[in-house]
C-alpha cells in the first residue's frame, strides 16, 4: 500500500484500499490514539481532510499501477469546498471513506469525499486535487 503514497509514517492516514474501480475508491482507516491528527480522544477536522486526500493517492496510485502507467503520479490539494462535519471520529472507531471522482480537466481532478463510522456519514467534502506530470517536473 505504501508504494501508492508518497506520506510515510506517521503521517499515513489510510489502512487499507477496500475497493477501486478506477473513478471510485473506498478505503479504511482505524482512528488511532498515536495519530499526528489526533487531540483529546478525537481525529481532528485537518485528519479528515488529510484522510481523504490520502484515500484519493490511494487509489489513483492503485488504478495507475494497474494501468501500467509506472509511478503513481503526485498530487496537491488546490482547494477544499462544500465540507460538512457531522461529527469528529473517535480514538478506536473505523472509518470507511469512499473517493468519486465528480469531473476530470487536464490534471486536475474534482472529488467527492465521504467519510462513514458505523455506517453512518460523520464528513462529506468536495476536493480539488491537482496532479503533476512529467511534464510538471515530477
Amino acid at each position: 500500500m505504501l508504494r501508492f503514497l508518497p506520506h510515510r509514517p506517521p503521517i499515513v492516514l489510510v489502512d487499507e484500499l477496500v475497493a477501486s474501480d478506477g473513478d471510485t475508491h473506498t478505503t479504511r482507516l482505524l482512528v488511532r490514539a498515536d495519530n499526528v491528527f489526533a487531540e483529546e480522544g478525537h481525529l481532528l477536522e485537518a485528519g479528515l481532510i488529510e484522510h481523504v486526500a490520502q484515500s484519493t493517492a490511494l487509489g489513483t496510485g492503485y488504478a495507475a499501477a494497474g494501468a501500467g502507467e509506472g509511478e503513481p503520479p503526485v498530487g496537491f490539494i488546490g482547494a477544499v469546498s462544500r465540507l460538512r462535519i457531522e461529527r469528529l471520529p473517535r480514538i478506536g472507531e473505523q472509518l470507511e471513506t469512499t473517493v468519486a471522482m465528480q469531473h476530470r480537466l487536464a490534471n486536475v481532478q474534482v472529488l467527492l469525499g465521504t467519510v462513514r463510522a458505523a455506517d453512518a456519514v460523520i464528513a462529506e467534502m468536495e476536493m480539488k486535487v491537482f496532479l503533476m506530470t512529467g511534464a510538471d517536473g515530477a
